[in-house]
């Protein structure tokens, strides 16, 4: 038979009169708190009936609580371990003894100094959830923050919205209910005492609901990274999602690349393919990337978002507008060393940038082409 056993505790602190009526019925079934925690650590005693107190700390200097502490033992009452820093836990197994407080005005003193600490290390969390927050959002400034969007950071923005959410939600209940229970002490009302079962079940759904975004977001990332491939440009099967070097630059197509890949990504808001090949001596360049998104407005998003890095990169570069009905939208930009060339159909974008003599704009028919093969 175990003497020791954990337990899934009510989860709201300032609940003070569930939390003691949930230690209560546990020490009728023959346990007696050790150890708080996430999952407080109950140790086995004989089944008994007795009070629970939670008594706010912080209210007392140490020579002060010693001596509340002695005064309390004369009572009668047994001192278990703190809840947190928040309160002294006291066992009573006498019914004869007087309470620890007998008059619940008294009784208000205590918790406001408890109401004031928690306002104070609220403010402190609120802070630093806000810098937190700050930087999972620094994304959102960044110049690729629709790809990154498209490529899941939308998962991640969505979860840091949920927990904030939560956990300012959390935090006004906290101080509210403090709040709250101080005042009907104040008016001398004992501490209302809630259902323990039904705390017990708001926990746990809690955690269930906590733990399974957890879970769903981890199987996400790691989806997102399965996800995502790379192999040698010779390898790329048909239909190729770019125009290549052979139809753009042959003469340039022939020479060896020091560099030719094929890296592909798949997520739930976007499939992309992208292409890089580069020759250091001499220069000769072609990057390209076919994106597959789930809608026509966020591809129009990363259309622009294209064309404006390449003008943020290049402000002086010639552009030239293209109007063809095969394209919802496209242009060519010149920077006299290379040329980028971007287009949407739909759902489809193309962006490829190469470092040839090459006028793309000759070649029209080859992006169109590629567009439609991916429609």
């Amino acid at each position: 038979m175990k003497n020791h056993k954990r337990f899934l505790a009510p989860k709201d602190l300032w609940d003070v009169g569930t939390i003691e009526a949930w230690l209560e019925e546990k020490a009728a079934q023959g346990w007696i708190l050790e150890k708080w925690g996430s999952y407080p650590r109950f140790e086995r005693m004989e089944p008994r009936p007795c009070r629970v107190r939670l008594d706010p700390q912080g209210q007392r200097i140490q020579v002060e609580q010693e001596e509340a502490d002695a005064l309390y033992r004369d009572m009668g009452w047994r001192r278990a371990c703190p809840v947190w820093d928040d309160y002294l836990v006291y066992y009573c197994f006498d019914p004869a003894a007087p309470d620890l407080y007998t008059d619940p005005a008294s009784q208000a003193w205590a918790w406001e100094k408890l109401l004031k600490r928690t306002v104070r290390r609220n403010v402190l969390a609120l802070l630093l959830l806000a810098v937190w927050t700050a930087l999972q959002f620094d994304d959102l400034f960044s110049d690729n923050a629709v790809e990154l969007f498209l490529r899941g950071m939308w998962a991640v923005w969505l979860f840091v919205v949920l927990f904030v959410g939560g956990e300012l939600w959390r935090l006004a209940r906290q101080i509210r209910g403090i709040r709250r229970q101080r005042k009907q002490l104040e008016a001398g009302v004992p501490l209302a005492r809630g259902d323990p079962a039904r705390a017990v079940k708001r926990r746990m759904r809690s955690e269930v609901i906590s733990w399974a975004t957890i879970v769903l977001l981890s199987v996400f990332l790691m989806a997102l990274v399965a996800g995502q491939r790379e192999l040698p440009l010779s390898d790329v099967p048909e239909p190729l999602p770019y125009v290549a070097m052979e139809v753009l630059a042959p003469e340039e197509a022939a020479l060896p690349m020091d560099i030719a890949r094929y890296e592909t990504f798949n997520g739930l808001l976007v499939q992309s393919r992208e292409v890089t090949q580069y020759s250091w001596q001499p220069a000769v360049s072609l990057w390209a990337q076919l994106d597959q998104v789930v809608c026509a407005p966020l591809a129009e998003a990363l259309y622009r978002e294209r064309v404006d890095n390449f003008l943020d990169a290049w402000p002086d570069a010639e552009v030239r507008g293209i109007t063809d009905d095969r394209f919802d939208q496209a242009v060519v930009v010149d920077t006299g060393s290379s040329q980028f060339f971007a287009a949407r159909l739909g759902r489809i974008v193309l962006a490829e940038r190469v470092e040839t003599d090459t006028d793309l704009k000759e070649h029209l028919d080859d992006f169109a082409a590629v567009l439609a093969e991916f429609q």
